[in-house]
């Protein structure tokens, strides 16, 4: 499983960084979508998972992580129980379009970094 995550984002990237940590089976692999050269826009506003061939998004992702992760097995019940009841994808929803992207280190040598102001 490739997880794509956002490493302008200190939340994102922290989160990544938990997520390697309890991935002793190894069955994850991390990439910042920054780091492709012709990424979907799509990848800018949530996490992004590609699981053999199927992608899934947001909250979705979340769930398709933990289901790789046994750590995180015990709380599967009620990740999907707030994916049924639409207080995942709700949450999930505020806090992306909340969280704040800071290209700290990502700029290339040479190049002054553009931080976009406009909030989509």
């Amino acid at each position: 499983m490739i997880v794509y995550y956002d490493s302008y984002c200190k939340m994102c990237t922290a989160s990544s960084t938990i997520w390697r940590k309890l991935d002793w089976r190894k069955k994850l692999s991390f990439e910042s979508f920054r780091l492709l050269q012709d990424y979907p826009k799509e990848m800018e506003k949530s996490l992004h998972v590609n699981h053999e061939g199927h992608w899934y998004n947001g909250y979705t992702a979340i769930i398709q992580i933990a289901k790789m992760l046994p750590l995180l097995w015990i709380i599967l019940p009620f990740l999907y129980l707030f994916k049924w009841l639409g207080l995942g994808d709700f949450i999930y929803e505020k806090i992306a379009k909340n969280r704040k992207l800071v290209p700290v280190n990502q700029c290339k040598d040479g190049e002054a970094c553009i931080i976009s102001s406009d909030k989509e």
